[in-house]
């Protein structure tokens, strides 16, 4: 099934299949957080944002608490994701083991930095937020970096 959701005049588009793709990715790391990319694309028009997928990373560091990926073999998959679809980088997930879906000031402050990186040609990037326990999606919640802030889509 298909989920919309809105923020200001921009409406996020994504299958609920995917969020429990990322669940399960999730739990074979539990109790330490997990996550990735989120790739997709913008209409022409850019008020409509359709996620169609993600990109798990090869490297990484976590613990029930943080999750930072390694950038190393990202761009490649992205570039031959781009060619392939047509879809790009257009943000970041996460799981919270045990936790809500609430984002911290780590995941904002991680948030300005991808949108300030030179690198990445999205000033904003979307962040979801799976509230996990054992083998259980508690909660999930998409955020749009706006102006330095995280809004909720509602």
């Amino acid at each position: 099934m298909i989920i919309g959701k809105t923020y200001k005049n921009i409406k996020l588009f994504f299958d609920n299949r995917l969020i429990q793709q990322l669940t399960n990715e999730g739990d074979k790391y539990y109790p330490k957080e997990y996550g990735g990319l989120l790739v997709g694309h913008y209409s022409e028009d850019n008020k409509k944002l359709f996620v169609t997928g993600s990109i798990l990373p090869s490297k990484f560091s976590h613990s029930q608490v943080y999750f930072e990926r390694n950038v190393y073999g990202l761009e490649e998959i992205l570039k031959q994701i781009y060619h392939e679809t047509g879809n790009y980088y257009v943000g970041e997930w996460h799981t919270h083991p045990n936790a809500s879906a609430q984002y911290s000031v780590t995941d904002l402050q991680a948030m300005k930095s991808i949108a300030n990186t030179n690198s990445v040609s999205i000033t904003n990037p979307i962040l979801l937020i799976l509230s996990i326990s054992n083998k259980e999606l508690l909660d999930y919640q998409f955020y749009f970096l706006d102006e330095d802030k995280l809004e909720t889509y509602e």
